[in-house]
């Protein structure tokens, strides 16, 4: 009778960390300036640090007296990133990837703007502990802030790689790569390709430069099932569309076919002055449909609840009209430890 209480108990403790053998579920999510407290050398994360340590360090004083933006130098002074502030984002963005599969969260994670491996653990284990993710995969990237992609996932890892991007001829400040992540279930591998593209703030043809790594490295891959998600930043103003004119030739849009089966009808993933994009998205290889039972499109998440949004007064520059917008992301106040980020996340199912 003992040993088969043992073997029940241990029946459902499997059931709650292992993937389904039948389908796997991905989420991405821009994390928005998820730092740890602690200054990485060589990288030029000074304003998110303990104000008690900025303001006894010469080094970071004089970092936040060179910044030209008013209101970065401003934050680079006051912002206290402290130990209970950091609690209180990886508290509130766990809030919302417990949101996805009924609490269970996805059984891949992708994420944008994580400073380091450290980081990455404190919110699998300060946020997510107890929902069975084993693997953690980050690679130190070239940009200079330290922000970073990772994954995190419930499957086994098999193999990592980070693939430069480069912003030549456009500019020569080094940008985020591409993560590269190869998992296995039952028999299958997944490679899950992590984006983070050049920001709006840049010519068209960087993002473009990060397409052609992206499918050039997908191209290559032998796995059953190639995913690429993440911040790809691209907007339907983009002169040089990168998404259109080479990802989708590869690539199944996720969003496509999903907002039509979906429920949850938010404008997009990312709203800045006024204005909705569709920036974080997921894609599934054309060749991996041959390998799958199919998208789960009627799982398609953007996850868009109540707890998660805010209204917001609001200046135009130009005009100096004053509009309010309802429901857009309740971003991270690290005063108040309230919100979240400046994205939405997104999620789907795939059948295996």
């Amino acid at each position: 009778m003992i040993r088969l209480k043992r073997f029940i108990v241990l029946c459902i403790c499997l059931n709650v960390v292992t993937v389904s053998a039948k389908s796997v579920s991905v989420m991405t999510y821009n994390l928005e300036n998820l730092f740890d407290t602690q200054h990485d050398v060589g990288k030029e994360d000074w304003t998110y640090l303990p104000k008690s340590f900025k303001d006894r360090s010469p080094q970071v004083q004089a970092y936040c007296q060179g910044l030209t933006n008013e209101y970065y130098q401003k934050t680079c002074f006051e912002l206290d990133w402290s130990e209970k502030i950091l609690d209180a984002k990886i508290h509130n963005l766990s809030q919302v990837i417990r949101e996805y599969n009924n609490g269970a969260g996805a059984d891949i994670l992708v994420f944008q703007e994580v400073e380091n491996k450290n980081v990455l653990k404190l919110l699998k284990e300060r946020g997510l502990k107890g929902l069975g993710y084993k693997s953690l995969v980050l690679v130190e990237g070239l940009d200079k802030r330290g922000i970073d992609l990772a994954i995190m996932s419930k499957l086994s890892l098999f193999s990592k790689k980070l693939h430069k991007v480069s912003m030549y001829p456009y500019s020569n400040r080094q940008t985020r790569g591409v993560l590269e992540a190869t998992f296995r279930i039952n028999r299958k591998k997944i490679t899950v390709f992590a984006n983070h593209w050049p920001s709006q703030a840049n010519p068209d043809g960087t993002r473009m430069n990060a397409a052609k790594v992206l499918v050039r490295r997908a191209l290559k891959s032998r796995s059953d099932i190639v995913i690429a998600a993440g911040d790809f930043n691209t907007t339907e103003e983009d002169e040089q569309n990168a998404l259109h004119s080479l990802v989708e030739k590869h690539f199944v849009d996720v969003e496509v076919k999903g907002r039509a089966h979906s429920p949850y009808k938010a404008p997009g993933t990312h709203w800045y002055r006024g204005h909705w994009e569709s920036l974080d998205k997921i894609f599934v290889m054309k060749k991996s449909l041959r390998r799958i039972r199919g998208i789960k499109y009627d799982t398609f998440r953007i996850l868009y609840e109540d707890f998660m949004l805010r209204d917001l007064e609001w200046t135009n520059r130009e005009t100096g009209e004053v509009h309010l917008d309802r429901n857009i992301p309740h971003r991270f106040n690290s005063r108040t430890g309230e919100g979240f980020s400046d994205h939405l996340p997104v999620g789907v199912t795939i059948n295996l």
